[in-house]
């Protein structure tokens, strides 16, 4: 019953949609469209509901609920097993599609009919997707337990992930339909409702990839923040691409409306397809043809939409550019390129069957960081002028104080940390006075972000302690940690204000002299590196609302 009523709600969503391309009855149209909406969305809360209350009072009898919990999972993580699986991800994704959809329904203007067409059509495949994998499929016979949640998945900064990134892909759905109201002749209501869901996706985007950031350092066992996973990669270049769209204020195109969801398909395809199960940590193992295919021709359209649309040529002249129109050009066009080339890392074992080496990641992130880093001081030219030295001095001292700190001599990323404090050194003795505070505050976290991924990164050291077997207690950089700690997981992390301690569990070995020998990592400015995170994420609220 809970999975046809599915197909019922995706059938008033297409309901929704031909009613929304073809108004025959424009005022009976539209109350029906809406009424048609309305139940829509409260069937998608039912069966979301009702997978909730399944999985809390652990109905062995589903498969889902058998596959993804047990008797003794705890209840917030029974609750966020909703969408550690794929069924329970698309039910996740149709409940946020769902409610966003009266956001768009709210609008009025020339062609939110035709976007309200083009959401819901968007949301009728996603809930078509809910009713093939069926969530409530059950078991031929009831087992007494069941197999229980993946341990890394038992983690809080788990319970959050995967709703921001849905949230995000959501907005971009809503933001892709929002192309069908751009014409000829741009209103400032168009732009300034463009800007607001560019700002939503890449806020909560930002979100879930540093909360997934997060986790996986927790929980994964390998200590490290990003892999350049393909996974990761699918969600970190619509990032991008957002990123340089909200640098560039051109948001009379068609591609800024289109391009992020489209990319965000293409990270769902690779995700639930199956095709990456053995290159990604993220991926499901068990494709679905009929969903790859759904999913696959929603890119196809996407694309397809993108080719046959004409691009304006029409510039809204009201919104203020705060950089010149050759210094905006270059970040946004490097962000563009960098996008593109993190893209093409990524897709290359598909096409070319050749895995991409994690150099050339680094590599590209490197030349992207020197342009970057270049265009701050160019921004900042006139006060470049006045205090080159003093700048230079700040920024060796502060190097050197990251020197002693790390006790590396690494001498290219030392050098590379060392031009990437020159920007913070001169606003430093400029007394943070030649621009905005939103600026700096948004551009110091960028730098931050690369400081503390090079210092954790390429500064870090590989050290061995040993204790002797009787020990109750291990002491590492003044931390004293009880050996049974070292017993219950495969890797175990002590923060330090200037570095973390990741002990690899998993790897001590007994020493051939009687004692226990234990690895651990140093990270130094580890803490640098979320900061700079936050600080790029979080914003003022009023950086997220157009102004009028």
């Amino acid at each position: 019953m809970e999975n046809i009523i599915l197909l019922v709600a995706s059938c008033l969503c297409a309901l929704c949609a031909i009613l929304s391309f073809i108004p025959v009855f424009p005022k009976r149209g539209e109350t029906l469209t809406r009424l048609a909406w309305l139940l829509a969305a409260i069937i998608v809360v039912y069966d979301v509901g009702r997978m909730i209350n399944l999985l809390v009072l652990s109905r062995f009898e589903y498969k889902y609920v058998y596959s993804h919990s047990n008797s003794e999972t705890e209840l917030i993580y029974k609750i966020s097993s909703l969408w550690s699986g794929q069924e329970g991800s698309f039910l996740l994704w149709a409940l946020i599609l769902s409610i966003m959809g009266f956001f768009l329904l709210q609008m009025k203007g020339k062609g939110v009919n035709w976007a309200f067409g083009i959401y819901a059509s968007i949301t009728s495949c996603v809930l078509l997707m809910c009713f093939i994998t069926n969530p409530f499929a059950k078991n031929s016979i009831v087992p007494a337990d069941g197999l229980g949640l993946n341990e890394a998945l038992k983690d809080p900064w788990m319970v959050v992930h995967p709703p921001l990134v849905f949230i995000s892909y959501s907005a971009m759905a809503l933001l892709f339909s929002l192309s069908a109201t751009l014409t000829q002749k741009i209103s400032k209501n168009v732009t300034d409702r463009i800007l607001l869901w560019l700002r939503v996706s890449w806020l909560f985007l930002g979100a879930g990839i540093l909360s997934g950031s997060i986790w996986a350092y927790r929980a994964l066992g390998w200590g490290g923040y990003w892999a350049w996973d393909p996974i990761e990669n699918a969600a970190f270049v619509p990032w991008l691409v957002i990123c340089a769209y909200l640098h560039a204020r051109e948001y009379h195109k068609p591609s800024v409306c289109i391009i992020p969801f489209s990319i965000a398909c293409l990270g769902v395809f690779l995700a639930r397809s199956g095709i990456l199960k053995d290159q990604s940590a993220h991926a499901y193992a068990d494709g679905n043809i009929i969903v790859t295919g759904i999913i696959f021709f929603i890119i196809l359209g996407a694309a397809l939409y993108l080719s046959f649309t004409k691009f304006r040529k029409q510039y809204d002249k009201r919104i203020k550019n705060s950089f010149s129109l050759y210094d905006k050009r270059l970040i946004t066009h490097s962000l563009y390129v960098y996008a593109a080339l993190v893209f093409f890392g990524t897709i290359a074992p598909i096409i070319l069957h050749i895995e991409t080496p994690v150099a050339y990641y680094t590599a590209i992130s490197v030349v992207f960081t020197l342009i970057y880093v270049t265009l701050l001081l160019v921004w900042d030219l006139e006060s470049l002028k006045r205090r080159n030295i003093l700048m230079i001095a700040v920024s060796t001292v502060f190097t050197i104080g990251i020197i002693v700190l790390s006790r590396s001599l690494r001498f290219w990323w030392i050098l590379l940390i060392w031009f990437c404090l020159m920007p913070l050194s001169l606003w430093l003795i400029s007394g943070f006075k030649t621009r905005s505070w939103k600026y700096y505050l948004a551009h110091l976290g960028v730098l931050l972000l690369v400081i503390g991924s090079i210092g954790s990164s390429a500064l870090d050291r590989e050290e061995v302690t040993m204790c002797n077997p009787d020990s109750s207690s291990v002491v590492i950089s003044g931390i004293e940690i009880p050996m049974t700690s070292l017993l219950e997981k495969e890797m175990l992390i002590k923060s330090l204000p200037a570095e973390d301690i990741v002990i690899k569990c998993s790897e001590i070995v007994p020493f051939s002299q009687g004692g226990i020998l234990i690895p651990y990592v140093r990270k130094p400015l580890i803490i640098l590196f979320w900061i700079g995170s936050f600080l790029i994420i979080v914003q003022p609220v009023s950086r997220y609302i157009p102004r009028h």
